[in-house]
């Protein structure tokens, strides 16, 4: 049953009683009051869903009562109630803001369905009003949101012409939105691209595809800047490209920020290796006795001073060569290689010095290993990290394993690959790999740290407490080395029980890790 209220405005006793009963027969509540002066003072204390109102009342007609409720309840639906043959009145009454008319005498029926509909109709207004207020309040939040937005952001129409700018946009280019609105942004934005290079916005509106961190320089008032700059497509509700948004971010910051770095970078390799030069140069000098004799316990502490020497050299090479990969400024020449050939190399280099730590080196490599394309730099210097790790976190008498073979099914093997070091889409699951694999019986590698151990200056905890201690930059290279390689690095270990790095390198082109 309904609980609309209805307020009954009518001088005729009889027809207001009818009209009571039968309204409340049907589910509503009603009010009586006999004319326009009580209708407004009723009207001032509660609420109604709907009036009818009678035009022919004392001290005040309906007419006057419909006037003021317009002004005061403008949101209040009202039908007005006139005697047969005073329809003329009614419709001027609609005009004025009725929503309907009764004209006497009246149906029961047809009553209740103007009654009916007039409350629906004032529902759907009010619902209607409710969702402007609503729509209205996301709209200022919204924009509240876009020009609060640190980035330059703007909005262009199917012709490219700008709809929509935020407070950043004014600011950096020196306009204001009623300058921008209706531009062209071509017109708006300068750059330094090449002739025939699109702005990312006119470049999706020709294609209806998204634009993603697309780099130019722009031309402001303030002075060239450059810009990281992203667009996509507007699309109305049946899926036609209506327009554009283009989100353009200032990365000043970041280029001073890699400039520095540049710099930082060109420091160590200058700054710092030519003092080690000197120092490894007077050591020489020392150790040979051309500064006078010294004896066996001199030489064994020269011996160690020029060793550090030799770690922080190659620290810096390391720092460096990841600088120039991330920067892609590495030099690479790939060359068809026979591993082995390589792997005798890096046994000799290291069996000595696996001697005089006391840790048992050997090295399994099957015979006839195919020739693959490698850069002999870098494999040499990244089997030379991967050793230098295993010698540093094995304790004397441990056991370190080099081994190197062929595997044409790698889908058993990748399976071992930490969750998240590579995405799964980078993973192969057929085609012939060189597997190089070194391994250790050293303190081993917590599990959390697994995936992480191949970022730039990070080590694992256990091994950041030990008595040796690296920068973390030797495992980064051999990510960058294995990348460049169009393979894959990763590690099995567990804490306190060894470690095994596995790299595979891709024999077959068509079978190359993209």
């Amino acid at each position: 049953m309904s609980k609309d209220r209805i307020l009954i405005a009518d001088d005729e006793a009889d027809i207001a009683l009818i009209l009571k009963l039968q309204l409340e027969d049907a589910g509503y509540k009603t009010v009586r009051v006999r004319d326009g002066v009580e209708a407004l003072e009723v009207l001032a204390k509660e609420s109604f869903e709907l009036i009818l109102l009678d035009i022919k009342m004392p001290r005040m007609d309906g007419i006057e009562v419909l006037k003021r409720v317009r002004i005061s309840y403008p949101s209040m639906v009202v039908v007005m109630m006139t005697a047969h043959g005073n329809e003329e009145i009614a419709v001027t009454a609609m005009k004025d803001g009725a929503i309907d008319y009764i004209a006497k005498p009246f149906s029961n029926d047809d009553m209740l369905k103007r009654v009916e509909r007039a409350i629906s109709f004032n529902r759907t207004t009010q619902e209607n009003e409710r969702l402007q207020q609503q729509l209205a309040a996301e709209q200022r939040k919204n924009e509240a949101i876009i020009q609060g937005i640190a980035e330059l952001l703007i909005a262009v129409d199917s012709r490219g012409e700008i709809i929509s700018v935020n407070r950043m946009t004014e600011t950096v280019l020196g306009m204001s939105r009623e300058e921008l609105i209706g531009l062209g942004i071509d017109k708006v934005l300068h750059t330094d691209l090449s002739p025939g290079v699109e702005l990312p916005t006119l470049k999706t509106l020709a294609t209806g595809r998204s634009i993603v961190d697309f780099t130019y320089s722009l031309h402001t008032p303030g002075g060239k800047i450059p810009v990281l700059s992203s667009a996509a497509p507007l699309k109305d509700s049946a899926g036609n490209l209506v327009g554009c948004v283009e989100i353009i971010r200032d990365i000043s910051s970041i280029k001073a920020l890699e400039r520095e770095r540049e710099d930082f970078v060109s420091m160590l390799s200058h700054d710092l290796k030519n003092p080690i030069t000197a120092i490894v140069g007077s050591l020489d000098l020392v150790r040979e006795g051309r500064l006078g004799p010294i004896n066996k316990d001199q030489t064994e502490f020269i011996e160690a001073a020029e060793e550090s020497c030799a770690e922080m050299v190659e620290m810096i090479n390391s720092l460096l060569d990841v600088h120039k990969f991330e920067a892609g400024l590495m030099v690479m020449s790939f060359t068809s290689e026979r591993p082995q050939h390589l792997l005798e190399k890096i046994q000799n280099q290291f069996s000595r010095v696996s001697e005089k730590a006391g840790v048992n080196l050997n090295f399994r490599i099957a015979p006839e290993l195919p020739e693959c394309s490698l850069d002999r730099t870098t494999f040499i210097r990244m089997m030379g990290n991967l050793l230098s790790n295993a010698l540093k976190f094995t304790p004397e008498k441990g056991d370190i394993s080099v081994s190197a073979d062929i595997i044409t099914d790698p889908s058993a093997l990748v399976s071992s690959i930490p969750k998240g070091l590579y995405h799964e889409t980078l993973i192969p699951v057929h085609g012939n790999y060189l597997k190089v694999m070194v391994e250790d019986s050293g303190v081993g590698i917590p599990e959390e740290s697994l995936t992480d151990i191949f970022d730039r200056f990070v080590q694992a905890k256990n091994r950041r407490e030990g008595k040796a201690r690296g920068t973390g930059l030797g495992l980064a290279f051999c990510r960058k080395v294995m990348d460049a390689h169009k393979g894959l690095i990763w590690v099995m270990s567990e804490e306190g029980k060894g470690s095994r790095f596995i790299a595979l390198f891709p024999l077959d082109s068509g079978d190359t890790i993209t």
